[in-house]
């Protein structure tokens, strides 16, 4: 019975481990690369774009909802607060925004369950203090304006499943299931010791 006792401890530590090591993100082929040569046709394909902050998001499954403050407009009808959705997963090319950080977002129509706009890892979306990137948009569709105020503002759209938590993301469990996995070797530790207190060697 001992040595199935630290069998199971070597495993548990061993499943542990797996689950703290970060795991590296698979690059995107079609990545946006805002010092390219091919700046302005990475930027011309777009249905809207538009600067704007991220205010609230949501994770429902392998997709994210992002709700924007839109404070300038440069293609497309954009009202002054927008949704846009992205697949969060790496491998299908999908990306993330943080919450507070102010964008400037190359979207496609792609609507996805409520969300007027959606971006992926090939768009020309980043950061708009990335000044080159903000000349192309300039160069490609004018200055840009305010929001149209006679668009109806938008909400982030709501989930069939009840469980998703505003603001949760693969993150947020992946370090659930570290702790659950680390507590477990614990435990599986404190009962080996304690069965040797109970049955000392002879």
């Amino acid at each position: 019975m001992r040595w199935l006792l630290s069998i199971l401890v070597v495993v548990g530590l061993a499943g542990a481990l797996p689950l703290s090591t970060s795991v590296p993100a698979h690059a995107c082929t079609c990545a946006y690369e805002a010092d390219g040569p091919q700046i302005l046709e990475q930027v011309s394909h777009a249905a809207s774009v538009f600067a704007g902050t991220v205010t609230t998001k949501r994770i429902d499954g392998p997709t994210g909802f992002y709700e924007f403050d839109v404070r300038e407009v440069f293609e497309g009808d954009v009202g002054a607060k927008t949704v846009v959705s992205a697949y969060t997963l790496s491998d299908f090319c999908g990306r993330s925004f943080e919450i507070g950080t102010e964008y400037i977002v190359f979207t496609s129509t792609g609507e996805n369950n409520g969300a007027s706009w959606s971006v992926n890892g090939c768009s020309a979306t980043t950061q708009s203090t990335n000044e080159r990137t903000r000349d192309a948009a300039i160069a490609v569709y004018g200055m840009p304006r305010t929001p149209d105020a006679a668009i109806a503002v938008e909400g982030m759209p709501r989930t069939s499943d009840p469980q998703v938590s505003v603001g949760i993301d693969d993150g947020g469990r992946s370090l659930w299931w570290v702790i659950a996995g680390i507590g477990g070797a614990i435990v599986l530790v404190i009962v080996l010791i304690r069965w040797r207190v109970w049955f000392p060697k002879h």
